[in-house]
């Protein structure tokens, strides 16, 4: 079936914005905002923030971790600053270890990120009464209201924050560009953790509107938090300050607090449906209706599910293509600037005073199902979204002008609609993107096949693809090319999508995307382009207009080498789905370079480390590869050494790639398991925690059970706890190793009832419960898996 649309549309109207934000530091570097996207030094500056909580994280590993989202292509951290951990006591502020703000700030910008500091008063973040510590209740006052008695304790808060921050703004030379002002204020709320359970009370969602708004404001740069951005919740009921703010948006595919005993299934969201943000027509921008025009401010989210956190009724398995699909929508629909909740997940500190979560969660865990994981994993979805966080870093400048464009009939599509096909168009009215999604939250999706577009552009109509229709999975979700600037060859349109490019003075490499299922062809004019020649796989043939067609087959990658009409050549490498799961874009020494590496790979000064595990073979080794990319374009060639004795790293020359293979000795960690019962194991983890160190970054437990709750105790304390979701139960034991008694952890679980609990109307003094049903709760498997981390220097050739 062929799609059509009409994308030869005027240029976006983009102007400088009324936003009073925006500032320069020492370097002259200057940031300030149109009323379409942010600016850096005049130029649109495509921002991708991954939220990540420095007081839920081990400050030793937070370098680590900073280094691994920059190399996923973050750009800024933002972190949500929690009173109740710094000030559990009133009057007794903690800075100190894994509460250390100022250090973690620091250690953002050594690892090349921006910061935004998200601080209050309340936060949520699924923290105990929203981070609001305690002793703030039971006063004279109203918590989030323009009583003075809580301004008071709030300005002291924020001079508290401006004191850690001290030097570090941006206009100090500093990595703080951005300070977010409450949250959610007038717009949702907390559990009041002091009240009792059978009411469930919430806190205020606030009082006191924009003025409430303001006056955070002015604390906040009178205790030295100023900064070039202010940002405010934008959705629900929250209060507008006109031209001060930058009001934040967001979505989640799954939403916990939708879930109640008489209401168990989420309906599906609309977070899946394209829309224009940026668009005054009301039909354009779906349910976005902020209080102000559209085409005033940019569309900026700050809150787009990187995964969710499990809460008691709501146990669902977040799927890893929800999070690239909502990025790829909201890049649609005009959004200049993503941001993600959670990036990178955590674990919930113990306090003084007790557990400091929020009791729908779990007392502990607060992994979120991130892209990045509570111990460091880095998970499928971030597999999915690093080639497209890759393609904004280095054409996010290209895209970000570019105007929305939606089918006919758009605005009539309903998330339960799982027949009808989800594509959009960003464009200047001469080139662009056209966006397709074929993922919904809580829909199966119908296969789409034989699919064929025609989209007017530049000086006529694109129909493709020329050969093979294509074939949309369900859950599928790509962004395709018209007419792209490949160093003055004119790419008409590729079923491929752009990642990233290498480039020197010599040669231009640009690298491309092929979904699964979905064959890649590339068809280029005739005017730009004079011969092509295909390696490794694919054929270029004429076609009937005297233009070139390259396809290649979906299952292998290919290299492509383009012959303008200049006599210049372009290169090109069409990269399987697979292949591009493990491609790795950093920046060491200045320069950038392009991996390939079967273990997650992040910048480390001059070198390079790599995080995983691996299978044990022979005489207990175990072995990866990686590639480097050393074709056209690439940065000087060096040769990778293993920096540690044990390593033997071998390389060879790979067409256009340095190809490596690493071996190195795994440890011998054993797990001895006693069974006290089905639903209560002992395990001797001594062996384990003994081999952590080196190159042993971590052991990480890995529990198979059914059950409802899992908690995990050492010498009777709750080291780690996890809502039975039929994901496995994954526990690092180098966070808790100076509390794991005697080398044992004991690991029990509640048992998941599907039934009628009842009390026995002839009970006597003491209620006595009979349940009526099925129940399961048993331990299956536990393994013990060793996290690598194996650090690979440089040698000059």
């Amino acid at each position: 079936m062929e799609y059509s649309l009409n994308a030869r549309v005027p240029a976006k109207a983009v102007r400088p914005s009324t936003l009073r934000l925006g500032g320069s530091n020492p370097n002259g570097d200057r940031i300030g905002f149109t009323n379409y996207y942010m600016e850096l030094n005049g130029r649109p500056y495509f921002a991708i923030c991954g939220e990540f909580h420095y007081s839920r994280y081990p400050e030793a590993e937070w370098e680590t971790e900073l280094r691994k989202m920059r190399a996923t292509g973050i750009n800024v951290v933002a972190t949500y600053i929690f009173w109740n951990h710094h000030e559990e006591k009133e009057g007794a502020f903690d800075w100190r270890g894994n509460r250390d703000l100022r250090r973690f700030i620091e250690l953002s910008a050594r690892c090349g990120l921006y910061a935004i500091l998200r601080v209050g008063p309340f936060c949520h973040g699924e923290a105990r009464n929203g981070g609001l510590p305690d002793w703030l209740f039971g006063r004279e006052f109203d918590v989030r209201s323009n009583d003075e008695g809580y301004l008071a304790y709030v300005n002291r808060l924020y001079r508290e924050i401006g004191r850690q921050a001290r030097g570090l703004m941006f206009k100090d030379g500093g990595p703080v560009i951005g300070v977010q002002l409450e949250n959610e204020f007038n717009a949702a709320a907390a559990l009041w953790e002091l009240t009792a359970k059978q009411g469930d009370e919430y806190l205020s969602g606030g009082t006191g509107g924009a003025e409430h708004m303001r006056l955070l404001k002015q604390m906040a740069v009178e205790a030295g938090l100023e900064a070039p951005i202010y940002t405010s919740t934008g959705w629900g009921n929250a209060p507008f300050l006109q031209d001060e703010v930058l009001p934040l948006y967001g979505g989640y595919a799954y939403t916990p607090w939708t879930i109640s005993e008489h209401n168990p299934h989420q309906q599906p969201t609309g977070e899946y449906v394209f829309a224009d943000f940026h668009n005054d027509e009301p039909a354009a921008a779906g349910e976005f209706h902020p209080p102000y025009p559209r085409t005033a401010y940019p569309y900026a989210c700050c809150e787009m599910g990187g995964g969710m956190q499990t809460w008691y009724l709501a146990r669902f398995r977040v799927e890893p293509e929800s999070v690239a699909a909502m990025s790829l929508v909201k890049i649609a629909g005009g959004c200049n600037f993503l941001g993600y909740y959670m990036y990178h997940g955590g674990t919930n500190p113990v306090g003084e005073t007790g557990y400091l979560n929020e009791s729908t969660t779990p007392r502990i865990t607060y992994d979120f199902q991130a892209t990045i994981g509570e111990f460091g994993q880095i998970r499928p979805s971030n597999d999915l979204v690093r080639p497209l966080h890759y393609f904004l870093r280095q054409f996010g400048e290209r895209l970000a002008p570019m105007a929305t464009v939606l089918p006919e009939g758009a605005a009539g599509i309903r998330p339960e609609d799982a027949e009808t096909l989800r594509y959009a168009v960003r464009t200047d009215g001469k080139s662009g993107f056209l966006f397709i999604n074929n993922y919904q939250d809580h829909v199966a999706m119908r296969v789409h096949e034989d699919v064929r577009f025609a989209i007017e552009c530049g000086d006529g109509a694109l129909r493709f693809p020329q050969r093979t229709g294509l074939t949309i999975r369900p859950g599928a979700s790509m962004m395709l090319p018209l007419h792209f600037d490949l160093d003055g060859a004119d790419l008409l349109y590729a079923t491929a999508q752009p990642v990233t490019r290498a480039s020197s003075a010599e040669a231009s490499a640009y690298f491309f995307r092929m979904s699964e299922g979905v064959d890649g062809e590339f068809a280029f004019g005739e005017e730009t382009v004079k011969d092509i020649a295909c390696h490794d796989a694919g054929t270029a043939e004429r076609d009937a207009y005297g233009g070139w067609i390259v396809t290649v087959p979906h299952d292998r990658s290919a290299r492509i080498r383009l012959t303008g009409q200049d006599g210049r050549d372009v290169y090109l490498y069409a990269m399987t789905a697979a292949e591009a799961a493990r491609l790795w874009e950093v920046e060491i020494g200045g320069l950038r370079r392009i991996f390939f590496s079967e273990l997650p790979l992040a910048a480390d000064g001059d070198g390079i480390v790599l995080n995983g595990s691996l299978a044990a073979g022979a005489a207990g080794e175990g072995r990866f590869t990686f590639r480097e990319y050393a074709g056209p374009g690439s940065a000087a060639p060096v040769a990778w050494s293993a920096e540690s004795a044990g390593l033997q790293a071998a390389d060879r020359e790979d067409g256009w790639f340095r190809s490596y293979s690493v071996t190195v000795p795994l440890p011998d960690v054993r797990l001895d398991v006693r069974r006290i019962h089905d639903r209560k194991v002992a395990l001797s983890v001594g062996s384990a925690i003994a081999a952590i160190g080196g190159r042993v970054s971590d052991v990480l437990l890995s529990v198979d059970y059914t059950g409802n709750v899992g908690y995990a105790f050492s010498g009777g304390e709750l080291l780690h706890d996890h809502f039975h979701n039929g994901a496995p139960w994954e526990i690092g034991l180098s966070r808790f190793r100076d509390r794991i008694r005697d080398g044992r952890i004991v690991l029990e679980t509640t048992p998941l009832r599907r039934g009628v609990m009842t009390v026995e109307a002839g009970a006597g003094m003491a209620a006595e419960q009979t349940f009526v049903g099925e129940q399961a709760a048993e331990f299956r498997d536990i393994e013990a898996i060793p996290i690598l981390r194996i650090r690979l220097r440089a040698n000059a050739e």
